[in-house]
């Protein structure tokens, strides 16, 4: 199966389950300490983050594929370190500019690591099955 059409796959899983569990419910607390940082919420919102997540997700798929498809091991996990940290750093650039509590901010690079742990999983656990 192609690996970007199963990083939009996963994207969209892991939008509905872990981002769901680590942001919207583990890490709510904090997001919720700083409310004139936000948006109300809504069902729009929560639909085009998960396409936005859908999106990252086949975008993860690519670099997979541009990487040559490694298998679960050390290749996997340093492609995995590499999207991550430069996910992280991104996300630490707008942290110091943007009122985020510190809390809300370990959860983003919590729920990032698992995005990126379970797109590359899913695509590296496709790709041995063909």
């Amino acid at each position: 199966m192609n690996a970007i059409f199963v990083g939009a796959i996963a994207g969209t899983v892991l939008s509905a389950s872990t981002s769901y569990l680590v942001t919207g419910r583990l890490f709510h607390r904090f997001q919720a300490a700083t409310p004139q940082v936000w948006r109300i919420e809504s069902w729009r919102n929560h639909a085009a983050a998960m396409a936005l997540q859908a999106l990252a997700g086949a975008a993860i798929g690519g670099v997979f594929e541009v990487a040559r498809s490694p298998a679960l091991g050390a290749e996997l996990i340093a492609l995995a370190v590499g999207i991550w940290g430069t996910l992280a750093a991104c996300l630490l650039v707008q942290a110091v500019y943007v009122r985020w509590h510190w809390g809300f901010v370990l959860g983003l690079l919590l729920d990032w690591l698992l995005f990126v742990l379970g797109v590359l999983g899913s695509c590296a656990w496709a790709a041995a099955r063909n």
